[in-house]
């Protein structure tokens, strides 16, 4: 009976640091992908930033008068600098390290999907973009199970599902709700791809016998929580401040800075459409 409860608290501890760390993973990406890449490239040519929108969803960035490179293609770049980047430090060998080589595959696989439905987009290379993207999604997954093991396909599948497809599910639908411009499609292309994913990573051999999740300390939960919560807390004091800024009257809740975003975002990353 003990052992079974063990267990069981050893599973929790899974999705909580899944539903802990899935926001500021997500935000996170959508800032070194979205933001950072515009930014830099302003700031090298010497062009000014044309629209910054900031809101709980994402941050977001246009260089004016134009991009030097097309978003998906710069996207994918950053998302695999930063994904070696982690994997160089080893931040992988940790939980929240390779969950968040996951998301920044997802984030980057967004806008070539989103691009293969433009008249006369060139489909190989969308394809070819999303490929990539798709196998940093494994890639992050298999870390995963890296760090935890599992005892069969099922096993390996249900410890995935977890820490990364039901946080995300439970994230999304709580936006879907708030927000009705998150549609099914961008729910359907953020977590199909995920799971799909899961299923791959759980079926490449594995080299553990035999499930370890010891690699799931209570430090990194609380740490992930106190990392999604000094997010909203500095972009609610930030989407406030904005607001009192353009209007020259009180601060009110930020759902016109939210809509404004998901328009941004739709034109300047592709991600919300």
């Amino acid at each position: 009976m003990r052992q079974d409860l063990r267990q069981d608290l050893r599973w929790l501890r899974l999705l909580f640091l899944g539903l802990a760390s899935v926001y500021p993973l997500y935000w996170t990406a959508q800032f070194v992908l979205f933001f950072l890449p515009e930014s830099l490239m302003g700031f090298w040519l010497s062009q000014p930033i044309r629209v910054i929108g900031l809101s709980y969803l994402q941050a977001t960035a246009v260089v004016s008068p134009h991009a030097a490179f097309s978003v998906q293609w710069e996207a994918l770049f950053f998302a695999l600098f930063f994904a070696t980047l982690i994997v160089g430090l080893r931040g992988d060998d940790y939980l929240t390290g390779a969950l968040g080589i996951v998301v920044l595959g997802q984030s980057a696989l967004l806008p070539f999907v989103n691009s293969m439905r433009a008249p006369n987009a060139p489909l190989a290379e969308g394809v070819a973009g999303g490929l990539v993207a798709f196998v940093l999604i494994v890639f992050g997954l298999y870390r995963i199970l890296s760090c935890v093991g599992g005892l069969n396909l099922l096993d390996r599948l249900a410890i995935l599902s977890l820490l990364a497809v039901l946080p995300q599910a439970g994230l999304w639908l709580a936006f879907r709700m708030a927000y009705p411009f998150f549609g099914t499609r961008f729910l359907l292309l953020l977590l199909v791809p995920l799971y799909l994913g899961a299923a791959v990573a759980a079926a490449l051999p594995r080299r553990i016998a035999q499930a370890d999740f010891t690699g799931v300390p209570w430090t990194e939960i609380l740490a992930s929580s106190a990392a999604a919560g000094l997010l909203i807390l500095a972009i609610t004091l930030s989407s406030h401040t904005m607001h009192g800024l353009t209007s020259g009257g009180p601060a009110s809740p930020v759902h016109q800075p939210m809509v404004e975003s998901a328009r941004l975002a739709g034109a300047a990353s592709g991600m919300l459409t």
